[in-house]
């Protein structure tokens, strides 16, 4: 990975005789390490600067706090790459800080996670953030925290409800789609059917800016694990970018290097050439070192010939697709390093804290809605549900069965009944042909328990036939599930008949007079506990009772001075860890809070459970008053 001591072109010693930084100089200026200004990346789309810094703060957010600041002993070198989803490309649109916030997003759902692979739709958000929350209608541009307010107050769907399309629209699509004013569904490349709004939208929690120094942004990923949007002007040759008036070099194209930028380039990229990008920030190396290059592309050299080194650079996500830049970047094709230097004078950085998931499947929808592989009544969390234990076709018989003649023994068919639940009401339906019914008896019985019912005692004469449906009262206020036989038997001679199909209807009462209610237990740590500033404290409670989770929450009696400091998390040893609350806004210094645990449904109850609070910053003080797990078992 770069930054390694064994990546030597990422890293170069800041000791040696000077001719052997000579001698490295040389190598590189004739190495090809300069391009044609017009080498190819020209068509590497870039966005609306305006758009990017409206209603940021007056300095980008350098005079905030500095978010969790990192102290000693953090790491030199760190990355998100575990949750970090597929580098794509926003083709030739203006869509930049669209496809950053969505990295962030899918990063957000990854580190939560509930879904597995999540996909969001970058089309939609361009969409809602024009259209729903009514902002930059005149351009292709926006930025980050109208992007996240897009997708906090109205949510966005996925990627297969409407795919992303690389080009804008133009003539060809709507004849309007032409000159400087167009409308604004032209940047939006329409606007969804009625069928996408009704899909599933996921969201976040509000936005927020942070302070965008090197150091701020190390403690708030370290701290929270998770990423960052950075956003802001761009540098031609920087970048290395096609359209540069200066020497750029296709070694750092490839590798995904952008360096901050000379006097030169700041002034070929300014009045005119102004424009801005958005991309996701992954981690960091601290010791990565990159030679500077002057306006011509050669390494710029200091007073005594040795190379001036750009130091500490910042692992990020492009959307500029896989086919160039970054291809030799060592956490994959398209991710990219740029320098602390050009993030901290230059970008806004702006994030949001973990959702809130409760996605439950769908048990009649033919998807996999909570995306664990499995859909329907494949899905163990579909066990109990009447449409996958006994569908309506399930409770119907339609083998025929021939009636035996003058056969006291008679002849069976039987319907399984596979979900349980007192019976409120419940009924029978009968469909038999026969020549003389008078001959035929007739008894419904409930095999597990011998519980019987006589539906027909040789009554009706000479008629023909058997159709009927009728009560079965016999059965309320006993437990559903069973195996349900049908005995006929003819008891004279001369006339046949066959059993054409019957069925059963079940319905279980659904109030607490007539269910046995479900086990709830609650386990309750009283004892007071301080919490660490700058620091973390666990506290854990052994369940030792068994059972089925249904239904898990979490409350918590916390007080502190600074509740955006903390990070608290969930779960079980040796299990899944769950963060209930990350980089809190809402002010208050007394958290009473209850947190539902939905993915804990199906485990089992019994183990060690684990609070963790952690105060990632400095100068407030709090403690854990109590907190306690409320568990519904079966």
């Amino acid at each position: 990975r770069a930054g390694t001591d064994g990546d030597k072109s990422a890293r170069m010693q800041t000791t040696g005789s000077r001719a052997l930084w000579l001698a490295l100089v040389l190598s590189l200026a004739g190495a090809g390490c300069a391009t044609d200004p017009a080498g190819g990346d020209d068509d590497f789309p870039l966005s609306d600067l305006d758009s990017i810094y409206e209603d940021a703060p007056a300095d980008r957010g350098v005079g905030l706090p500095e978010d969790d600041a990192k102290g000693d002993g953090t790491p030199v070198r760190f990355d998100l790459m575990d949750i970090a989803t597929d580098v794509r490309s926003q083709g030739s649109r203006g869509t930049c800080t669209i496809f950053a916030t969505i990295g962030l997003m899918e990063a957000l759902y990854n580190r939560e996670g509930t879904l597995t692979n999540p996909d969001f739709s970058e089309q939609f958000l361009q969409w809602s953030a024009k259209f729903e929350v009514r902002s930059f209608p005149n351009t292709s541009g926006s930025n980050p925290e109208y992007n996240l307010q897009a997708i906090s107050r109205f949510g966005v769907v996925e990627e297969s409800v409407w795919p992303y399309e690389s080009s804008e629209w133009g003539p060809s699509n709507d004849p309007e789609c032409t000159g400087d004013n167009r409308p604004t569904r032209c940047y939006t490349n329409g606007e969804p059917t009625e069928e996408m709004r009704a899909a599933q939208r996921f969201t976040l929690p509000r936005g927020r800016w942070i302070n965008p120094r090197a150091r701020s942004l190390q403690g708030h990923m370290l701290s929270t694990r998770t990423p960052v949007v950075v956003s802001g002007q761009f540098f031609y040759q920087a970048w290395n970018h096609g359209r540069s008036n200066l020497t750029t070099s296709s070694e750092n194209s490839r590798r995904g290097i952008v360096m901050f930028p000379n006097a030169e380039d700041i002034a070929d990229s300014s009045g005119e050439r102004r424009a801005g990008h958005g991309v996701t920030l992954f981690g960091w190396d601290d010791e990565m070192e990159v030679i500077r290059v002057n306006p011509d592309g050669t390494p710029e050299l200091d007073e005594e010939g040795n190379p001036v080194m750009e130091r500490g650079f910042f692992l990020f996500k492009n959307s500029w697709g896989t086919g160039r830049f970054g291809v030799e970047n060592p956490h994959g094709a398209g991710f990219g390093w740029i320098s602390y230097r050009y993030v901290e004078e230059y970008l806004t950085a702006y994030t949001a804290g973990l959702p809130q998931v409760a996605v439950p499947e769908v048990c009649n929808d033919d998807r996999d809605n909570d995306r664990n592989g499995l859909s329907d009544c494949d899905d163990p969390a579909c066990s109990g549900d009447h449409s996958c234990m006994d569908p309506v076709d399930d409770l119907v018989n339609t083998t025929p069965v021939v009636i035996p003649d003058n056969d006291p023994t008679g002849t069976t068919s039987s319907i399984v009944v596979n979900e349980g639940g007192l019976i409120s009401s419940m009924a029978i339906t009968v469909d038999l042909t026969h020549s003389y019914v008078g001959d035929l008896t007739m008894t419904l019985v409930r095999e597990e328990d011998g519980l019987e019912v006589p539906l027909h005692s040789r009554s009706g004469g000479s008629a023909d036939d058997l159709v009927f449906t009728r009560p079965l009262a016999e059965f309320n206020n006993t437990d559903a599930a069973g195996t349900y036989t049908l005995h006929i038997a003819d008891h004279a001679a001369a006339d046949t008949g066959t059993l054409n199909q019957w069925s059963l209807e079940i319905t279980r009462c659904m109030g607490s007079e007539c269910e046995t209610a479900p086990q709830v237990r609650t386990y309750t740590d009283s004892e007071a506990t301080a919490i660490p500033d700058n620091g973390s404290v666990s506290r854990t409670l052994a369940v030792s009772d068994t059972g089925e989770i249904t239904a898990l929450s979490v409350d918590i009696d916390i007080e502190h001075e600074a509740s955006i400091d903390l990070t608290i998390r969930f779960g079980r040893d040796g299990g899944r860890e769950f963060v209930l609350l990350t980089e809190d806004l809402s002010g208050d210094t007394h958290l009473q809070r209850t947190f539902e645990v939905p993915a804990l449904v199906g485990e089992e109850l019994a183990g060690e459970w684990t609070l963790t609070v952690v105060d990632a910053a400095t100068n407030d003080v709090g403690t854990i008053n109590s907190w306690s797990i409320s568990a519904t078992t079966r």
